[in-house]
């Protein structure tokens, strides 16, 4: 194996789930012919099927051992998300220290003694506050938080919102400036009230349609 074909595998891990332009994109491939051949040479590394007509790739075993991966990919998982979670990753020009699934999160100091859970004979504080963003990365001093909206029903966007509300001004010390929210989303309905609410929320955020960055 070339050093080519590992830095694909690497992507392929990175990205967990990708589509033959996907890799043409990333790593110049040339054509589209020349990355299907491509994809091929690294069958014995990969599982290769079809989502809605298009070939998508993760890799197997095989492939997680070559670049000493543990992170395994089911074909049963969001084969959807990932790949649009992609088309937003070349958008923003293929960030070199862009991260999948990032936890923000906080301990805050108890208010009210009352903020707890018993466990036994003991109390455990309930003040942590979480959201896992579906992608986060840095460019220029600014760090940017990315949300992938295409299943999710609008009452659970909302509480996301929400969420973001509560954290990012607990989180702020963390990060050079205020972070910023990018939703895409699926149409211009979802658009409208995403946008919304994020004003509501005086939350530093822009929201896209996916048809917007194709």
């Amino acid at each position: 194996m070339n050093s080519r074909h590992e830095e694909l595998l690497m992507t392929i891990d990175r990205l967990g789930i990708v589509k033959i332009k996907h890799l043409l994109s990333i790593h110049n491939l040339s054509s589209y012919r020349n990355a299907c051949r491509v994809v091929n040479q690294l069958s014995e590394y990969t599982h290769q099927i079809y989502y809605e007509k298009e070939k998508v790739i993760y890799l197997n075993k095989a492939g997680r051992e070559y670049i000493g991966s543990d992170k395994e990919v089911t074909k049963s998982m969001q084969i959807g998300h990932y790949l649009l979670r992609n088309d937003v990753y070349i958008h923003f020009d293929c960030p070199y220290d862009w991260k999948n699934e990032y936890t923000l999160e906080v301990e805050e100091a108890p208010s009210r003694k009352v903020d707890g859970i018993i466990f036994g004979d003991q109390m455990k504080v309930n003040n942590k506050k979480k959201v896992v963003a579906d992608a986060l990365f840095t460019r220029n001093g600014y760090t940017h938080i990315i949300e992938i909206d295409n299943q999710l029903n609008m009452t659970d966007n909302r509480k996301k919102v929400q969420s973001y509300a509560e954290i990012i001004p607990l989180v702020r010390k963390n990060f050079e400036s205020t972070p910023i929210i990018y939703f895409f989303t699926t149409t211009e309905a979802r658009k409208t009230k995403l946008s919304a609410w994020l004003r509501e929320r005086s939350l530093r955020a822009e929201v896209k349609l996916y048809d917007e960055i194709k």
